[in-house]
């Protein structure tokens, strides 16, 4: 049944002052006089009580101070859309006349007697005109019954957002009403569950729709929504911010009922879970996801080799992430590049990289991405990035390159490393030097007299005078220091080199390890 646009009882919406709240309640109160009306407000601070008065409890309010008993002369008169639109958008004697006073007013405080607002005639005589309307708002009026909209043939976008519709069959006899109708916003509003036989009968009515946005409506839970998307089968864009939605269920009628859904708006609710993300790559129309603001720690997808894509959000193009708690950036890039689609992607650096490292781990990650934080992602960025993840990860591929298990999970955990390395090849320059560095090397000492050999281990920076005297005790050589003739024998070239000035070392020389040095 519909309710008469000024009948009170129990769950109509009204409002007072800048307040709103539900009727819990209409009757007597004991030792008072005249009827009261039991209110349970939006704002929790803004009653005294919770439904009970002098120990008698008349209704229950969800916060111990959001109950109040007022009088019905209190609340705002109530307004049908067709006298709330023609309010605001008619002109009238008295609006041009008021017009006429303000603009007198501006230009004597300007001191500008010419002063003038170019095209007011046209623009007033267009609101004026209801039928040419295309996109009317009556924001917080307390509009809560539909009237006669048969005037309205043009209107396109609607905004009943914070009035005092609670009902979804007021909402639909708006929408049966005007069938250009396609963007429906009613935002701040508290409306009643259906019935399930009103579910099919208003689905009808609202096959126009395109777009709707219900923020901040209490939405408590996915399994309500998706019970209420079944009266709209036609919907692409929809708005659920700041409602009160943690789990994405795994039904299959969500499936159904937003089959065409192409954009889809959860931010600042409370989806947090891997589960819940997962569910929604399920959606087979989704093109862009908005989850700011859900508390999300961890993006998590089902396991997949790293040349190939999940089968979840296929047609996803736009993710926003931004004031999330990411625990770990890379990994949740890693995950992303699983999307077959994914080109554009917004959420907050991560604060213990710069910026720039954290765009060059992102893109380097996500193959497919055009866009990171409404900057267009250049060729140029690209191949740098990639380039920097090909060096980044170079120690850990060196560790795990010949031991296939091992390899097959880094890979897992750098999908971008194996197209890297197509491309760029092995990082093997960038390992760092393994070999021992040492001051020492290995000389083959040659006293070409006698034929005798001896091997010596020597500093790099021993000078020739003093190697000399080595020579003489090594080879237990008379002191002759001053007559002994040094040379360092090249078998490559098979010559012999003479070592001539005694206070140089032997690196001046470029004597390596394991070379002759023979003397006379």
């Amino acid at each position: 049944m519909i309710l008469q646009q000024n009948q009170l009882e129990h769950g109509v919406r009204v409002k007072v002052g800048h307040h709103f709240g539900t009727v819990r309640y209409v009757g007597e109160v004991p030792n008072t006089e005249g009827e009261w009306i039991g209110i349970e407000w939006d704002d929790p601070e803004r009653g005294k009580h919770s439904g009970t008065v002098n120990g008698v409890q008349y209704f229950q309010t969800r916060s111990p101070t959001a109950g109040s008993m007022i009088r019905s002369e209190k609340l705002t008169k109530f307004q049908t859309l067709e006298q709330a639109i023609t309010e605001k958008y008619t002109m009238t004697a008295d609006t041009l006349r008021l017009d006429s006073e303000m603009i007198r007013a501006v230009q004597k405080q300007l001191h500008a007697p010419l002063f003038e607002i170019v095209g007011m005639e046209k623009v007033g005589g267009k609101q004026s005109n209801l039928q040419r309307l295309v996109d009317v708002s009556v924001r917080n009026c307390p509009v809560n019954a539909a009237g006669d909209l048969a005037s309205f043939v043009n209107l396109q976008m609607l905004d009943v957002s914070g009035t005092l519709l609670c009902n979804w069959t007021v909402v639909g006899d708006i929408a049966e009403q005007i069938p250009s109708l396609q963007e429906l916003n009613l935002s701040n509003n508290r409306f009643t569950d259906p019935y399930e036989e009103q579910i099919s009968m208003l689905a009808q009515k609202f096959q126009n729709i395109r777009k709707i946005i219900l923020k901040s409506c209490t939405i408590r839970s996915w399994s309500e929504l998706v019970r209420l998307a079944r009266m709209w089968p036609a919907v692409q864009y929809l708005s659920l911010e700041q409602n009160e939605i943690e789990y994405i269920e795994d039904e299959a009628p969500y499936i159904v009922a937003l089959s065409r859904l192409k954009i889809l708006d959860l931010q600042n609710n409370a989806v947090s879970d891997v589960e819940s993300i997962r569910h929604l790559g399920k959606l087979p129309a989704l093109e862009e996801l908005l989850l700011n603001g859900n508390g999300i720690r961890e993006v998590r997808f089902p396991d997949c080799p790293h040349n190939e894509k999940v089968d979840l959000f296929r047609q996803l193009r736009t993710l926003y992430l931004r004031d999330n708690p990411l625990q770990d950036q890379c990994s949740t890039f890693n995950e992303l590049d699983k999307l077959a689609q994914l080109e554009v992607v917004t959420l907050d650096p991560d604060p213990s990289v710069s910026y720039e490292e954290t765009v060059a781990r992102i893109v380097g990650s996500i193959g497919s991405l055009r866009m990171f934080n409404r900057a267009t992602i250049s060729e140029k960025l690209r191949r740098d990035s990639e380039c920097d993840m090909w060096k980044l990860y170079a120690n850990q591929w060196a560790e795990v390159r010949n031991d296939a298990q091992r390899l097959k999970a880094f890979f897992k955990s750098h999908r971008m490393y194996p197209r890297v390395m197509e491309r760029l090849g092995s990082p093997e320059q960038f390992l760092p030097d393994t070999r021992k560095v040492t001051n020492m090397i290995h000389l083959q000492l040659l006293n070409e007299k006698t034929a005798e050999l001896r091997e010596k281990k020597v500093p790099k920076r021993i000078n020739l005078h003093t190697l000399q005297n080595l020579i003489v005790k090594l080879f237990g050589l008379p002191d002759c220091t001053f007559s002994l003739r040094l040379y360092l024998l090249d078998r490559k070239r098979k010559v012999r080199i003479p070592l001539e000035n005694h206070g140089k070392s032997l690196d001046f020389y470029s004597v390596e390890d394991n070379d002759t040095i023979v003397f006379e």
